[in-house]
């Protein structure tokens, strides 16, 4: 995989940076109103993202649900992490934007679980959303 060098300086080790990088390009794509609000409080879906995956969703998804993304990742392959932080963040859209305007997005992500997320309901779009990433990087 090739980096930037200023992402190789950064000691960002590459799957993350390339995980950083398609999360950020999905959204914008696909939950535009998501990303506009990340746009205006500061701080982007990809820390988040990062934050969320280096704790394997610990604490934030229920314990079922934590054992399906492994399981879905482990089936399916790694690229389904950055699909299921896209369909977390399209979950979250509402509760997202909302406390956008009340400027808690991050304190909300951060410290709150994620509430009434199910992999299940989400396999759909996440196989579509890999057809798109597939289709991008095929160009």
């Amino acid at each position: 995989v090739h980096v930037p060098v200023g992402v190789a300086e950064s000691g960002i080790p590459p799957v993350y940076w390339c995980t950083a990088h398609y999360v950020e390009m999905l959204l914008k794509a696909e939950v535009p109103l998501v990303h506009s609000a990340f746009r205006m409080s500061g701080f982007t879906p990809s820390q988040m993202c990062l934050h969320w995956l280096t704790q394997c969703f610990w604490n934030y998804l229920d314990w079922t649900e934590v054992c399906h993304y492994i399981c879905t990742c482990v089936l399916m392959g790694p690229d389904y992490q950055v699909y299921t932080c896209v369909a977390i963040f399209k979950h979250l859209q509402p509760d997202i934007l909302q406390r956008t305007q009340s400027q808690e997005l991050q304190v909300f992500l951060k410290e709150e679980p994620i509430q009434g997320f199910k992999v299940s309901d989400y396999l759909e779009f996440m196989e579509g959303l890999g057809e798109k990433l597939q289709r991008h990087c095929s160009h």
